[in-house]
């Protein structure tokens, strides 16, 4: 099918190539350089005007014409008349240099003409005209949809929703586990940090207007030439924060009675986890990623129904689509409301495209890429934020993780 799709995405957009490229040639020569006629690989056209070889040729008959002076008696030939007029008759006669023609219906024979005079001969006849127009038409918009969503045109006009649908993105096999689906013990400890969950949402909705406010954000490299399209660049970073608040709002319905979080040893390990990922994102160190990643400091919870935690399908592929400042966002919000399961579903996404990343293209940042950069900066300042604004035991240790980071790099 793929194959298919290809052969026929290429063949629609070399024959809309060849169309629209006739008639420009067509128009060139004719209206701009005043010839008579185009000459395309030795044949030229005409639209037929009068009745003169009705039953063979009708009005508005297309004619394709050889382009020659090579013809003989019987075969229908286009001319060009004294006049400047070009007339299709059939060649009746030779009298040496002298070819005489006549219109099937007429009653008189035309005016000698000489070879100079002739210029083809008609080889096709295609008949009637507007129905070649209504399928060029028709072809010209078939093609321009299918180059445009040529999937949806296929499913909707060709298969008619009889082959398979695709499967999902994300295979549901990556959030099951061999080990026994117990729920984890919780891990307390003397350091035990209580966020208000109404004042971390002041917290952020502050931050996030300082964001706003902000015009530019010091990089780590930076180059005197950036290419991007700021309009992509808004349409993506809506669609980012659509998904990050989506997140957020399935997290609030499933804490609604829950005012305030505890952030015990395995939060903060998390939160640091976290921390540490943003840091080396904007160090570059894509090896030392891909190591915390696959092997986290904290274990993988029990399995649960993805459905009922929030996970469905389309939020899981949505999530799949994002930028990995997008999955450190979302992952930050879980450690904030404490929602072990939401928190491992989204990881495991995480860890699951980073797995796929051949070329580096998901966690590496580029320096041109100053959106992501931006993003990942913001999720620092906001997380020092957190930070300070709860840390009461010095707990969170995020300088110190920013350090281990910038030595782990050199």
């Amino acid at each position: 099918m793929k194959k298919f799709k290809n052969f026929m995405k290429w063949f629609a957009t070399f024959f809309l190539v060849l169309l629209v490229s006739l008639c420009i040639y067509t128009f060139v020569v004719t209206d701009i350089m005043k010839k008579d006629y185009v000459n395309v690989f030795g044949y030229t056209y005409f639209v037929v005007a009068t009745g003169s070889m009705s039953g063979t040729i009708e009005v508005d008959d297309i004619i394709f014409v050889k382009i020659t002076d090579k013809v003989a008696i019987n075969d229908i030939i286009t001319f060009k008349s004294k006049d400047g007029d070009i007339i299709t008759h059939r060649l009746i006669k030779k009298d040496g240099s002298r070819y005489i023609t006549k219109g099937d219906v007429n009653n008189v024979i035309d005016d000698a003409i000489t070879k100079e005079q002739i210029i083809g001969r008609v080889d096709l006849i295609i008949s009637p005209s507007f129905i070649l127009k209504s399928i060029a038409v028709f072809l010209i918009i078939f093609i321009f949809l299918a180059l445009v969503n040529f999937d949806s045109v296929v499913k909707k006009y060709i298969v008619k929703g009889g082959a398979e649908p695709e499967p999902p993105k994300i295979p549901e096999a990556i959030f099951t586990s061999a080990a026994v689906p117990t729920a984890p013990q919780e891990e307390h400890s003397g350091l035990t940090v209580t966020i208000s969950l109404d004042d971390m949402e002041k917290l952020n909705r502050s931050h996030e207007k300082e964001v706003e406010q902000e015009e530019n954000i010091e990089v780590l490299d930076t180059e005197d030439q950036f290419s991007y399209l700021p309009s992509k660049k808004k349409a993506s970073f809506y669609r980012e924060k659509e998904t990050v608040d989506l997140v957020v709002s399935i997290l609030k319905c499933k804490k609604n009675n829950t005012t305030k979080a505890k952030m015990n040893k395995k939060w903060l390990t998390k939160y640091q986890y976290v921390y540490k990922l943003c840091h080396l994102l904007l160090l570059k160190n894509t090896e030392q990623i891909v190591e915390e990643i696959n092997h986290p400091p904290f274990k993988e919870v029990f399995d649960y129904n993805l459905d009922t935690v929030g996970l469905t399908e389309t939020i899981r592929d949505r999530i799949f689509d994002m930028p990995i400042s997008v999955f450190l966002r979302i992952l930050t919000y879980c450690i904030l409301y404490n929602d072990e399961e939401m928190f491992d579903g989204v990881y495991k996404i995480l860890k699951y495209k980073v797995m796929f990343d051949k070329n580096n293209d998901f966690r590496e940042i580029k320096s041109v890429d100053l959106h992501t950069i931006k993003q990942i900066k913001t999720l620092i300042q906001f997380m020092k934020k957190v930070s300070d604004r709860f840390d009461n035991k010095n707990v969170f240790e995020l300088d110190k993780i920013e350090r281990l980071a910038k030595i782990d790099n050199y």
